[in-house]
């Protein structure tokens, strides 16, 4: 006779409760991390701006194993109940099962309730109001504020405009809270409190992210080919990977540059690369960095990199240098002083963006194992953005394209490349790099001299909705009408008659408010 397999549990839907910024970055590191530990996901919602997820997943185990290396959702909740008011929140809070809801409010289970408001905060009266109101749930055990076994949170959405609180919650939730991201690595890690750091350091928050992308496991071996004061490679450590990378600049890696703390004048003899890893115990994970041009690396073509993590210099707050020299060619007798001189620096030159970029893609398609990851930061002008213009490779292939603003006018993008295949012959150096990123340091400080009309008419090129989506639970078919009203409010203010802009968009929410009351 042949066993009967077990039955397959149904799935469960899970609330991810998010922090309110790189929303850009949010979806893809879910993605990224659910891939890495094969967890399948089943989208529910997911909306572009709300500070919410909604997911299925098989159980509470794979739950965990996400949250574990989440930045960017604070914590997550099994869901028991939701709606777009109190009335409805609770009509579904009654159909969710009981068999799944009274393990958890069993005799032997202490508990306790909390309200969370997003964008508007509550009085301890109405808190107390809201929690009265979930009485008829099957209590048994205990209540304990501080250590309870069962945490029921109570979770109001108000949108992301602070003046629209008065229209009561889009949303709300009531889950059981299951576990919480790793947000608490951003103020453990922040820069600080670290020993060493730079003017182009990566912030902490921004470095877990890239290694998620990167999906760094333990073990893998990590690459950051333009290290600086290794910020990325800390991160990647912390997640168990094996660091190692380097850099042009001598003074960098060897902390001889000035201090960029301002109560800081000189540079202790502790600061190093090195006592950045020993400060949070990773040691152990620091294989070692090397003074190196990026542009002429000296490594055998064999691919043993799990993954390339990086953030290459844009020549504003870093020059952008290789080695080289746009003099002649040197005389016999120059040459053998400068082989005979034990401290001879080599000259450097200009390294433009695009062979910046070019030299890096290269480097991964040759190094990294198929199925590597190579993460780094591109910067652009928003105006002149085209996804054509992302520097690629025959053997590359694009995973994720985020992008964090810098200013009106300016931003990078967060760009993520998977290796399919090993480089046949003659493929390496076909990347695709334009001349678009090429001038970017001339262009960025060209933006400096726009006049305020410019800079008005830049910011209505790129309008953004500040209340989300959530505005649309609320106003129903005239969310499109908003829309076009906003515009004409945008291209207002950039024709310079910024006063009848913002008195067409009051004018806008005013209507909106009276017929909601109607």
């Amino acid at each position: 006779m042949t066993a009967l397999s077990p039955l397959r549990q149904p799935a469960k839907r899970y609330l991810l409760w998010c922090a309110n910024e790189h929303i850009e970055f949010r979806i893809p590191e879910i993605n990224a991390i659910s891939s890495m530990f094969n967890i399948p996901l089943m989208w529910i919602d997911k909306p572009k701006e709300d500070p919410y997820l909604i997911v299925e997943m098989r159980n509470e185990g794979d739950a965990r194993r996400l949250m574990s290396r989440c930045m960017l959702v604070r914590s997550c909740f099994e869901l028991w109940g939701q709606g777009n008011t109190e009335e409805e929140l609770h009509s579904s809070i009654k159909l969710f099962p009981l068999d799944m809801m009274k393990p958890h409010l069993a005799p032997e289970k202490t508990f306790r309730v909390r309200v969370e408001s997003f964008n508007k905060t509550l009085k301890n009266a109405e808190k107390l109001k809201k929690i009265e109101s979930l009485s008829y749930l099957p209590f048994e055990g205990k209540v304990d504020l501080k250590h309870a076994s069962t945490c029921l949170h109570l979770l109001e959405y108000y949108g992301l405009h602070p003046n629209e609180t008065h229209r009561g919650p889009y949303k709300l939730f009531l889950g059981r809270w299951v576990v919480d991201g790793q947000r608490e690595l951003i103020s453990k890690f922040s820069l600080k409190s670290r020993t060493y750091i730079g003017s182009t350091s990566m912030d902490a928050q921004l470095s877990f992210i890239m290694a998620n992308f990167a999906q760094v496991q333990p073990g893998s071996t990590i690459v950051d080919p333009f290290v600086g004061t290794g910020s990325v490679l800390v991160a990647a450590a912390q997640f168990g990977g094996h660091a190692w990378g380097w850099d042009i600049d001598y003074l960098t890696l060897h902390a001889r540059t000035k201090p960029t703390r301002h109560s800081q004048k000189e540079r202790t003899a502790g600061e190093s690369i090195l006592s950045n890893f020993e400060q949070y115990g990773l040691k152990h994970k620091y294989l070692d960095v090397v003074v190196m041009d990026n542009a002429r690396p000296f490594w055998r073509d064999v691919p043993y990199v799990d993954a390339i993590i990086t953030d290459p210099p844009y020549g504003i707050r870093e020059a952008m240098e290789r080695v080289g020299t746009v003099k002649g060619p040197k005389t016999a007798e120059d040459t053998i002083k400068q082989q005979s001189s034990s401290h001879h620096f080599p000259s450097k030159m200009n390294y433009n963006l695009s062979d910046v970029y070019c030299d890096l893609i290269n480097f991964a398609a040759r190094h990294l194992v198929v199925g590597g990851r190579l993460v780094f930061w591109l910067p652009v002008f928003r105006e002149d953005y085209d996804e054509n213009h992302i520097p690629s490779h025959p053997c590359l292939r694009i995973v994720f394209n985020c992008e964090q603003v810098l200013t009106v006018h300016a931003s990078r993008r967060l760009i993520t490349l998977v290796k399919t295949r090993h480089p046949q012959e003659g493929e390496v150096g076909k990347c695709q790099v334009t001349d678009l990123n090429a001038k970017f340091r001339d262009k960025f400080f060209q933006a400096a001299s726009l006049t305020k009309e410019e800079r008005a008419s830049l910011k209505s090129m790129f309008p953004r909705d500040k209340r989300g989506q959530g505005l649309a639970y609320r106003l129903g078919e005239s969310k499109n009408k908003t829309k076009v009203l906003k515009m004409e409010a945008a291209s207002e203010c950039s024709s310079g008659n910024v006063n009848e802009g913002r008195n067409l968009e009051k004018s806008t929410l005013r209507d909106e408010q009276i017929n909601q009351n109607n």
